[in-house]
């Protein structure tokens, strides 16, 4: 597989990571939470999102649009549990930061996918992945809860079928958050 291609399976990824498959169980997503027993979560109001690093593989094929659907769908989650997503660092409690971990990738006809990013080939590529969102004390520059989301999503990003599925993926991933 060429670079390119590569990073064209990575960017399918991201579109499709937080989209239901069809041939997915209707049961929420699951996750695995971690966190910091001796942090104190209830002082927690206000978290900021941080921006996507572009500086490796996994981001640098994330577009824009890509990254506001997922953070888009996270901040709704955080609002719904009533925490405030601030504009900057300084007014945060906490930081949020996401990325992606890929595994193999699988074909599916660009057909099945309106919207997504297409392959030098013609195809489009979904891939399976993890997502993993950290909670950053921004005093010890050190992540107080994570929570881990496996998945082999694929679908239409821009459907309405697909916002429900980042929303319930969102669900899931702050289904422990804060922890009580």
């Amino acid at each position: 597989m060429t670079s390119q291609n590569a990073l064209r399976v990575l960017a399918g990824l991201v579109i499709t990571l937080l989209v239901a498959a069809c041939s997915m169980a209707p049961a929420a997503p699951t996750t695995t939470t971690n966190y910091d027993r001796q942090y104190d979560f209830s002082r927690v109001h206000k978290i900021y999102i941080e921006p996507l690093s572009r500086t490796d593989a996994a981001t640098i094929v994330v577009t824009d649009a890509q990254a506001k659907r997922i953070d888009g769908a996270l901040a709704n989650e955080l609002a719904r549990k009533g925490f405030e997503t601030v504009n900057t660092s300084r007014q945060a409690d906490l930081f949020l930061s996401w990325y992606l971990v890929t595994e193999d990738p699988v074909e599916a006809s660009s057909a099945d996918c309106n919207g997504c990013d297409t392959a030098a080939d013609g195809g489009t590529r979904y891939a399976k992945g993890t997502l993993i969102v950290d909670m950053v004390d921004p005093m010890r520059n050190q992540a107080v809860w994570r929570s881990v989301l496996k998945t082999g999503l694929t679908g239409q990003p821009d459907s309405a079928k697909a916002e429900q599925a980042r929303l319930d993926a969102a669900a899931a991933i702050f289904s422990g958050f804060p922890p009580q």
